[in-house]
């Protein structure tokens, strides 16, 4: 895992590397322009125009491969970016070579890429760029074709050389200065990744073990519940001996509560086998509410009131206000069963804070918005503190609740970023707190 990791992040970062090679072979294509341009009509040097321009026409070509290969690919290899500084070292040379040689004082330039390459490629590949200048400064040093200045031009009265190196000079702070601010911003956003990934894990190391006490607690509980029912099954045999019929209707409704906490273990391992088939890449027949796109959905409203009628039986004493726009009669959404599951953690979450506030109602509303399905649930609480606010999707959060774990609200959040949505908590005015769940909308309105 750690090696996929890595792979991915050396990928991206080859990427940045690449889109830093495109707008750097930019500026030298621009400046290339500008210099020939002042070289041939200001400083009347006899120039080869019809070589230069071919070797422009040939760098302009290969810029824009690279830069679509980049916006197609949405990666680079090391081995593209090698190649990339290659040519472009070749290029420059080509381009010294035919405007004086090693008497040109841009042939210094061939230095940038030996700067890059430090950055981007493995040591292997810089030791060959190194070796690739020098030969290409070596070659340039005995072959070249020297400059020819006319009568008119303004360099027969200051060294040529002279005014060559002071360009260059300005050439190389601009070009280094750029080159270090794109480097420098590359190395940032690769760090902002490994930082957001580094906290990815973090929570997902949280679920991880929270899953495992889950399922641990799950299996564990079978066995009382099992030995409960026997026992509620002997006593209802001896209330009926002892004509205490009184107590029937008691141990019938504690029959019955057990049989449901098995029906709720048995459901969690159903979900968990579904699951492990899934990551094994099988074919699994189950619901189609398992992803948020188009192609199974069912009408959305059908979902949530199955969900809302289900969760109304474990808490009868809760009166449920809905709020519902006139969209959602032809609206098609199908919801994950995690997202089911949180919705119904924050669901209990505001019976809990309205019960504990001395009231028995809450509210629930879903609206269409642009690109988003929101569904914002009120209680009628005493509202949330700034921790809890703060550490939506961060940490669990305490609890007051007796029997509470504070895992509700974690898991929630965590269900939904999962989908690219998001949970957030705020205090309403009248009293309470009003929680929004905000999810990417991919569905279908039949009109």
């Amino acid at each position: 895992m750690m090696l996929n990791f890595f792979d991915t992040s050396k990928a991206n970062f080859n990427l940045d590397h690449a889109v830093i090679l495109n707008r750097v072979r930019l500026v030298a294509i621009v400046s290339h322009v500008l210099l020939i341009a002042l070289a041939h009509w200001y400083l009347a040097i006899k120039l080869p125009l019809l070589w230069l321009v071919g070797l422009l026409w040939i760098e302009v070509i290969f810029q824009l491969y690279s830069w679509l290969q980049a916006k197609k690919n949405h990666q680079a290899s090391s081995k593209q970016l090698f190649a990339q500084l290659v040519f472009d070292s070749c290029i420059l040379a080509a381009l010294v070579y035919f405007t004086g040689g090693s008497s040109n004082p841009f042939i210094y330039l061939l230095l940038l890429y030996i700067a890059l390459g430090t950055l981007m490629l493995a040591p292997q590949e810089l030791i060959f760029i190194g070796i690739l200048q020098l030969i290409l400064y070596s070659i340039l040093n005995n072959y070249q074709q020297p400059l020819e200045l006319t009568d008119a031009s303004p360099l027969n009265s200051f060294h040529m050389h002279m005014a060559g190196m002071w360009v260059n000079f300005v050439l190389t702070v601009v070009l280094i200065a750029i080159f270090g601010l794109l480097a420098r911003y590359a190395m940032l956003k690769q760090e902002k990744k490994i930082q957001q990934l580094h906290e990815k894990q973090l929570k997902d190391e949280q679920l991880l073990s929270l899953g495992i006490m889950s399922a641990s607690a799950a299996h564990e509980l079978g066995t009382p519940l099992a030995t409960m029912a026997v026992v509620i099954d002997d006593l209802k045999y001896q209330v009926v001996e002892s004509g205490e019929s009184h107590l029937t209707e008691d141990l019938v409704l504690l029959s019955e509560q057990i049989q449901v906490c098995r029906g709720i273990i048995q459901s969690l391992s159903e979900k968990s086998r579904i699951t492990q088939l899934k990551l094994s890449g099988k074919q699994v027949d189950d619901s189609p509410r398992n992803s948020l796109t188009t192609e199974h959905s069912t009408l959305f409203k059908l979902q949530i009131n199955q969900l809302l009628e289900n969760w109304l039986v474990y808490r009868p004493q809760i009166q449920l206000i809905q709020h519902w726009e006139a969209a959602f009669d032809k609206f098609y959404f199908s919801l994950p069963i995690s997202v089911e599951q949180g919705i119904v953690n924050l669901l209990d979450n505001a019976a809990d804070a309205s019960v504990a506030n001395g009231g028995d109602k809450i509210e629930i509303a879903f609206v269409l918005a642009e690109s988003q399905l929101l569904i914002k649930i009120l209680d009628f609480g005493q509202g949330i503190t700034e921790e809890t606010r703060r550490s939506i999707g961060v940490s669990l959060a305490e609890t007051d609740k007796e029997n509470g774990l504070g895992w509700g609200l974690f898991l929630s959040n965590a269900s939904i970023e999962r989908v690219g949505g998001q949970v957030k908590l705020s205090d309403i005015a009248s009293g309470g707190t009003e929680t929004q769940i905000a999810l990417p909308l991919k569905a279908t309105v039949v009109s």
